[in-house]
């Protein structure tokens, strides 16, 4: 499907967000194409908030914050993108950050994110606009949908580090505990976990989790069956993830933080996971939500 460019300023994002719902594979812009925004129809979206490369002068550095660059992400981010449309046909939705973490963090609450300056926090807000506009359109469509915000880590342990909103040391819990409604209820995945709290457990470190997937897929992954409980450092899930799978948003979802070689480094291990992660969330998604995403046979 070609990807047709809209550029649009920010009176139009305000009104797209607001009334208009979103045309399958326009790409939209908020203010200076700070932020950008394709549409899709698939009942995924994906954000990359860090791996901006601008550095406008009309945004000032932050003072106080992370600004580490994940790097690649954005260019990840587009390789799923590709990926999902050579199998389906059809696009994810995609919310690129293309600003540079010095200037802005998109994964922050917009105090810290945007530190105070106006045109700094209406790039924060297009950002946080197009997911909620996307999410939206995922609902209308499909009833239900699933987030990915993500991410790129520098740990010694060169694994997916999958967010789900708990601490390591809430993932090393009995099952027990896990099951519990009012553990389950502080994860990304409690849309619908909490209909079968039983199985929470599982949807964390077991066969069919997300993470065990993947390592099947070639990709070790932490929570999973090879690793349930994460080391240390590990990266639980940040704004994104439990603004936009909270109660109400029709939506679960987790982070993912990704380890650089074999995953992000080159253009061809960009393109393997992308393949990898379309395969895995396809499976994970019919099995765990009854989304079934038209997959076509892989390309020899």
């Amino acid at each position: 499907m070609p990807r047709l460019v809209c550029f649009i300023v920010l009176a139009a994002a305000a009104v797209l967000r607001a009334a208009e719902p979103p045309v399958p594979g326009k790409t939209y812009f908020g203010r200076n194409d700070y932020v950008e925004y394709i549409a899709g129809s698939l009942p995924f979206v994906l954000s990359a908030a860090h791996g901006g490369r601008d550095r406008p002068s009309e945004l000032p550095d932050r003072a106080k914050g992370t600004f580490a660059f994940d790097t690649n992400t954005q260019e990840l981010a587009r390789a799923i993108d590709e990926e999902f449309v050579a199998r389906t046909g059809l696009h994810p939705h995609v919310i690129i950050c293309r600003v540079h973490r010095r200037k802005i963090d998109c994964n922050r609450e917009i105090v810290e994110g945007a530190a105070g300056h106006p045109l700094t926090e209406q790039t924060w807000k297009d950002f946080q606009g197009f997911i909620q506009t996307a999410q939206q359109a995922v609902v209308a469509r499909h009833g239900q949908g699933f987030y990915i915000d993500l991410h790129g880590h520098s740990h010694a342990d060169a694994r997916l580090e999958l967010g789900y909103a708990h601490s390591r040391d809430e993932l090393g819990l009995p099952d027990a505990d896990l099951s519990k409604p009012e553990f389950i209820r502080k994860g990304t995945l409690q849309f619908f976990a909490l209909k079968n709290p039983s199985a929470y457990p599982a949807l964390l470190h077991g066969p069919q989790s997300f993470g065990a997937l993947l390592e099947t897929a070639g990709f070790p992954s932490t929570p999973s069956l090879g690793k349930p409980v994460p080391g240390e450092p590990y990266f639980n899930g940040g704004y994104n993830v439990r603004t936009h799978t909270a109660p109400g948003t029709g939506f679960a979802g987790l982070q993912i933080e990704s380890h650089s070689k074999g995953v992000r480094d080159t253009e061809a291990n960009r393109r393997k996971f992308a393949a990898a992660l379309v395969d895995q969330l396809a499976a994970y998604l019919e099995a765990q939500m009854g989304l079934k995403l038209p997959l076509k046979p892989k390309a020899k």
